[in-house]
């Protein structure tokens, strides 16, 4: 409800921040846990959180895998949202991911689950997990559609890129946290949601030369001149799966459930249509080379059929489209150019 406090964790990152200024627009209080204050300045200097300064506070934890990192973050709070994730893009390649992401992925997780537990009056506990959670990079291609039933096998590695580290990491908390509420049976609720590629502004990022952070980086790459490799063909505007995250504390949404997020479900985007979009509603852009659209090398998509059904009769909502994805990151780059 409206003016109680809520905990929200990772709210530096893209996803994380725009669940922040949601809240805060719903009139929730807001504690960030922040590694530092440079953090919690970084939210606080960002246009969309100016407004509500009085609702925003902070608490600084610096290692979320340390036992009971977060017992004083918990202490009075009535729901937690919790972002957080350990991938680095600065990490090098040749690191150990067990210890170095994995382990943390999954200590994090246990760990507020671990401090909740500890206090009274927590109702509700939000996860973000990802598509990977419970969906594996061997699906893609498949014709199958895939909900949230879905378990595909976790890796134990080795691990031959980052990127398939941290879906083993995603899986692996996913697993810990069914695991954990069994077996703890807590007081309080806990929701998962379970989002594919996010797409959209990401107000974090203040610089044009910042623009393809992230999965952004699957529209702003190629529009830059850098096509990437075959993707799945699996999106989500940001601003729906924030809007997930603060409708899922809401007593009226079943607790304990895991809820994907993807737009144009379930048969997923084409990204060669993100060049139709672009020379639509860019003209002039693409005409003066400000954004590339080459039509000797469309976007190659991999199938993937996911389906957010679930969500959407939960939610009551519609998922925007491909195309409200592209504008919106592709006006933020435009206004960052100035």
């Amino acid at each position: 409800m409206a003016g109680d406090l809520v905990l929200v964790t990772g709210g530096t990152g893209m996803i994380g921040f725009r669940v922040l200024v949601q809240l805060l627009e719903a009139g929730y209080q807001v504690r960030a846990a922040v590694r530092n204050v440079a953090g919690f300045e970084k939210i606080k200097a960002l246009k969309p959180a100016a407004p509500y300064a009085s609702q925003l506070s902070h608490i600084i934890v610096p290692d979320i895998t340390a036992p009971g990192a977060y017992d004083d973050a918990v202490n009075g709070v009535k729901y937690v949202v919790h972002l957080a994730s350990p991938l680095d893009i600065n990490l090098p390649d040749d690191i150990d991911y067990e210890t170095k992401l994995i382990q943390p992925a999954v200590k994090g997780t246990l760990g507020m689950l671990e401090s909740a537990k500890k206090v009274s009056g927590i109702d509700r506990i939000v996860i973000t997990g990802s598509v990977l959670s419970i969906i594996g990079f061997s699906d893609a291609g498949s014709t199958e559609i895939l909900d949230e039933t879905r378990r595909s096998a976790v890796s134990e590695g080795p691990f031959p890129m980052k990127i398939a580290a941290y879906a083993a990491s995603k899986a692996r908390a996913f697993e810990s946290v069914h695991k954990w509420i069994a077996e703890n049976k807590p007081s309080f609720d806990v929701n998962s949601i379970l989002p594919v590629f996010v797409l959209g502004r990401d107000d974090t990022v203040t610089e044009a030369s910042q623009i393809t952070r992230g999965t952004n980086g699957l529209v702003m790459g190629p529009l830059l001149g850098h096509p990437g490799a075959p993707t799945p063909g699996v999106a989500v505007h940001v601003d729906d799966v924030a809007q997930m995250h603060v409708k899922a504390l809401d007593p009226s949404i079943p607790g304990n459930q895991d809820f994907l997020a993807n737009s144009q479900q379930p048969r997923g985007v084409e990204w060669a249509q993100v060049n139709e979009i672009v020379k639509r509603r860019y003209p002039k852009e693409v005409a003066n080379g400000i954004l590339k659209v080459d039509p000797a090398e469309p976007a190659q998509t991999l199938p993937l059929s996911v389906s957010s059904a679930k969500a959407e009769k939960a939610f009551n909502f519609k998922f925007k489209d491909l195309e409200e994805q592209v504008v919106s990151v592709v006006d933020h780059y435009l206004e960052l150019l100035g």
